[in-house]
Protein backbone atom coordinates (compact mmCIF):
# COMPACT_ATOMS: atom_id res chain seq x y z
CA UNK A 1 0.00 0.00 0.00
CA UNK A 2 1.21 3.82 -0.42
CA UNK A 3 0.21 6.62 1.98
CA UNK A 4 0.52 10.12 0.33
CA UNK A 5 1.00 12.54 3.08
CA UNK A 6 -0.09 15.82 2.39
CA UNK A 7 0.87 19.50 2.79
CA UNK A 8 -0.90 19.49 6.38
CA UNK A 9 0.83 16.16 7.60
CA UNK A 10 4.19 17.51 6.45
CA UNK A 11 3.45 20.81 7.88
CA UNK A 12 2.74 18.81 11.47
CA UNK A 13 5.91 16.83 10.96
CA UNK A 14 8.05 19.75 11.44
CA UNK A 15 6.61 20.47 15.27
CA UNK A 16 8.28 18.24 16.71
CA UNK A 17 6.78 18.61 20.11
CA UNK A 18 3.16 18.50 18.74
CA UNK A 19 1.25 15.79 20.10
CA UNK A 20 -0.36 14.99 17.29
CA UNK A 21 2.71 14.85 15.01
CA UNK A 22 3.85 12.11 17.60
CA UNK A 23 0.86 10.11 16.96
CA UNK A 24 1.16 10.51 13.09
CA UNK A 25 5.01 9.11 13.95
CA UNK A 26 3.75 6.10 15.60
CA UNK A 27 1.38 5.31 12.86
CA UNK A 28 3.97 5.67 10.67
CA UNK A 29 6.25 3.16 12.60
CA UNK A 30 3.47 0.58 12.76
CA UNK A 31 3.21 0.48 8.75
CA UNK A 32 4.17 -3.00 7.15
CA UNK A 33 7.95 -2.55 5.29
CA UNK A 34 6.55 -3.12 2.23
CA UNK A 35 3.97 -0.42 2.46
CA UNK A 36 5.58 2.95 1.16
CA UNK A 37 5.06 6.21 1.96
CA UNK A 38 5.03 9.42 -0.12
CA UNK A 39 4.89 12.58 -1.19
CA UNK A 40 4.07 14.97 -4.20
CA UNK A 41 6.25 17.47 -5.58
CA UNK A 42 3.24 19.98 -4.88
CA UNK A 43 3.50 18.97 -1.62
CA UNK A 44 7.26 19.28 -1.71
CA UNK A 45 6.75 23.10 -3.67
CA UNK A 46 4.26 24.45 -0.83
CA UNK A 47 6.81 23.27 2.23
CA UNK A 48 9.80 25.07 0.22
CA UNK A 49 7.82 28.33 0.00
CA UNK A 50 7.16 28.28 3.35
CA UNK A 51 10.62 28.06 4.34
CA UNK A 52 11.59 30.57 2.07
CA UNK A 53 9.33 32.61 2.95
CA UNK A 54 10.43 32.68 6.44
CA UNK A 55 13.75 32.85 5.87
CA UNK A 56 13.11 35.92 3.83
CA UNK A 57 11.32 37.71 6.89
CA UNK A 58 14.91 37.34 9.17
CA UNK A 59 16.71 39.93 9.45
CA UNK A 60 19.92 38.75 10.82
CA UNK A 61 21.91 35.60 9.95
CA UNK A 62 21.28 33.97 13.24
CA UNK A 63 17.68 34.41 12.94
CA UNK A 64 18.13 32.46 9.27
CA UNK A 65 19.85 29.77 11.44
CA UNK A 66 17.46 29.20 14.36
CA UNK A 67 13.99 28.94 11.55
Amino acid sequence: MIYVLDTDVLSLLAHTGAASAESVRRRMAELPENDSIVTTIINYEEQMRGWMTLLSRSKTSKAEVEV
